[in-house]
């Protein structure tokens, strides 16, 4: 069989679209969205100027990060190299599209499912060429196989001179170019004042650099595609809503060592609160997909390399075993409840954790890639928990065994610190791996999202740590900290996820 691949001499493009128009018309892409488009990166001070044409199109990873996050398989990768989509299987989850490095899927409005480049693979199952290879009249776009030495494109790999896009992920790509320059191979280096979309005049993507006055001969970007961002203050409730849900439950369980048994704060109303939370975690995550009504592809189909298949048993083990702890603490009999104890502490934290392991397949974002994640994932989760049932416990009627409001209260502060030194490692003070994490970073700390930071995130959540240490045994207190506990948490959690997303990518 064999091995596809692609190369581009940008040394000869001019930059006429003619290989974006030949890809909408051969597969009837709609407006808005491209398989395949052409970027163009302006250098210099006039009259001293050049400008750069950057074709971008899929490149057929040989280890593909989209195809091993899709969690139906929709995505996968034929025996030819080529990495394909079989529509009717995917969810619309867009998982694929923050895995992938290169920005190259996107939602097709018209299926509301994934979409990206094949090679027209429709076209070289014939024998014809790439559409896009066809119409190019200065035939700066090879097209050939890899694996036969003879073909132009195999011996442009084994060039030295070529160049592949990110090749630090690790994907090992399929698109060579020859005479790349760096603004246009790497998004991140030229500034980006505009992006025009429909008419409209939007702001640059967030962590974008800056145009900078004092170097006005700085390569910016002066024609591109709109960049989405795929996941956004869904994503976010989200990690709230299952956050408070496994905490909650994880803290129910866990007390009574700490406070002692007997109440029904910690048997019932907790484990109902994180049923609930459960339940609305689950709506919100099935009302997300572009394709809703085929959500239980997920458990039918799993791609078992994929975190979301994972997540999604975790989820509903969670929701079967709390299910039976509520029937077991209301109707009996209690030995069940000791049965069931520590198979829900083991799912409960594989519930929590395993979006951390989710976003880090997240490939193409660098903020999502660091272990402490997880850990603090976990320790969000303790916030919440305890937050939620400070505040269940204040209501009248719910019974808690003694001391038990103080123990809630030690634990949060003990948990929302562990938060605050997670954070303020990763982001205040360990130095960025990558100048994409440095731009997030940047965003986070001095950038847009630095109000919410220092004010929500931070703020928030320290004056809620300060007061439940300082005010234990006062109620009112008590319950002010667990709601700002509450508030510092998501505002950290919709800032995590909004600047994972800032930086371009293409």
């Amino acid at each position: 069989m064999p091995n596809y691949g692609f190369a581009i001499d940008l040394r000869k493009c001019i930059g006429c679209h003619a290989c974006t128009i030949a890809c909408k018309a051969e597969h009837e892409i709609p407006i808005g969205v491209n398989r395949c488009w052409v970027k163009t990166v302006e250098k210099g001070t006039f009259p001293d100027t050049r400008r750069f044409f950057f074709p971008v199109l899929c490149n057929q990873c040989d280890d593909a990060p989209c195809a091993r996050i899709c969690p139906t398989n929709a995505l996968y990768r034929r025996r030819d190299g080529i990495v394909d989509l079989h529509g009717d299987s995917c969810i619309g989850c867009r998982a694929c599209m923050v895995a992938c490095p290169y920005d190259q899927l996107f939602i097709d409005p018209n299926t509301h499912t994934a979409e990206k480049c094949n090679f027209c693979a429709n076209r070289v199952e014939n024998q014809l060429l790439p559409a896009c290879v066809s119409v190019c009249p200065t035939e700066c776009r090879i097209f050939g196989d890899l694996d036969d030495p003879s073909s132009e494109v195999a011996k442009i790999a084994q060039m030295e001179a070529m160049q592949v896009r990110k090749p630090e992920k690790g994907t090992l790509p399929k698109v060579f170019y020859l005479g790349a320059d760096d603004s246009v191979i790497r998004p991140e280096v030229a500034t980006r004042p505009f992006i025009y979309k429909e008419g409209q005049v939007l702001l640059r993507p967030l962590g974008s650099p800056a145009p900078d006055p004092l170097h006005a001969g700085a390569p910016r970007v002066d024609y591109d595609t709109p960049h989405v961002k795929p996941w956004g203050l869904d994503m976010a409730l989200y990690l709230l809503t299952k956050g408070i849900a496994t905490g909650t439950m994880l803290v129910s369980l866990l007390l009574p060592f700490v406070s002692g048994e007997g109440a029904t704060l910690t048997t019932v109303v907790g484990p109902a609160i994180s049923l609930v939370f459960l339940l609305a975690t689950t709506v919100l995550l099935v009302a997300d997909l572009e394709r809703p009504e085929r959500f239980f592809y997920i458990l039918i189909r799993p791609n078992w390399r994929s975190w979301l298949v994972w997540g999604a048993y975790f989820l509903t083990a969670q929701g079967l075993l709390t299910t039976l702890w509520l029937g077991a603490a209301i109707v009996g009999p209690p030995s069940l409840l000791a049965m069931l104890l520590w198979p829900l502490v083991i799912v409960s934290l594989l519930t929590t954790c395993y979006t951390g392991f989710l976003f880090k397949q997240g490939l193409a974002r660098d903020l999502w890639q660091g272990p402490q994640s997880t850990i603090d994932l976990l320790a969000q989760a303790i916030v919440e928990g305890c937050a939620v049932l400070i505040l269940a416990a204040l209501v009248p009627g719910v019974t808690a065994a003694r001391g038990v409001v103080s123990t809630l209260a030690v634990t949060l502060v003990v948990a929302m610190l562990v938060h605050l030194a997670l954070v303020a490692f990763e982001y205040l003070v360990m130095p960025s791996p990558t100048r994409h994490h440095e731009l997030a970073v940047h965003a986070i700390r001095r950038g847009p999202f630095a109000k919410l930071f220092w004010g929500g995130a931070i703020g928030t959540a320290a004056v809620s740590a300060i007061v439940a240490a300082l005010w234990t045994g006062m109620p009112a207190a008590v319950a002010l900290a667990a709601g700002l506990a509450l508030a510092g948490s998501f505002a950290w959690e919709y800032i995590w996820v909004e600047a994972g997303q800032s930086v371009p990518l293409s």
